[in-house]
């Protein structure tokens, strides 16, 4: 997850926004399990390859935290990015090895949730010293593509098992990750770009 602060908005006026100052950008990255479902319609096209669509669900508890939150010199908050629920509706095309093998390739569009929450503590910099902390919360719904490459094994008519890997470029989730408020909290607005990597075993039941 890529992080870059793209606006601050004045704690005396909601009109007045400018550019973040130095340090507007940060890295953030989790590694974590994940779990799913997914369906799909194959087609043969001979005794070799094969075309279909597949339908996906893929949930995860993926999240990292950025302190203090960039472009904004001497402030001491924090912000967690999470990436929740993804869906993905693609394209499958594969090769039959041999009579129990297939290697495949899938093509997909995403839809992807991405929540972020923030801490302000009364440190003057970003929330108002004389006032109790802030805690603000902002999500955004995006859209991306992923590719996955994989090996299919049958054991059975009806039961095969698979091994994939898959790249996914979910986006740029466009969140105010502190909210402003009048002669409380100066407004942070940022764009996270978020990619995944994932390695996933698998089970299908043919009907």
């Amino acid at each position: 997850m890529d992080w870059d602060t793209t606006r601050i908005t004045s704690a005396f006026d909601p009109n007045d926004s400018g550019t973040p100052g130095s340090g507007a950008s940060a890295s953030l990255d989790d590694s974590a399990f994940a779990y799913g479902v997914f369906g799909s319609y194959n087609m043969a096209l001979n005794d070799q390859w094969i075309v279909g669509a597949e339908l996906a669900y893929q949930g995860s508890d993926t999240s990292d935290s950025v302190s203090p939150v960039p472009g904004f010199p001497g402030n001491r908050s924090e912000a967690e990015v999470e990436v929740k629920d993804t869906f993905m509706l693609g394209l499958k095309g594969g090769y039959l090895l041999n009579e129990t093998m297939l290697a495949y390739s899938t093509l997909s569009a995403t839809f992807t949730s991405v929540d972020v929450n923030s801490d302000c503590p009364s440190d003057g910099a970003i929330c108002n010293p004389s006032s109790s902390a802030r805690s603000d919360n902002d999500d955004d719904n995006i859209t991306g593509w992923a590719l996955a490459v994989g090996l299919e094994k049958s054991l059975s008519s009806t039961l095969s098992v698979r091994a994939e890997y898959r790249y996914a470029d979910f986006g740029t989730a466009e969140v105010e990750a502190v909210k402003q408020a009048n002669g409380e909290s100066f407004g942070v607005d940022a764009d996270i770009d978020v990619t995944s990597q994932s390695l996933m075993l698998g089970a299908a039941y043919r009907f």
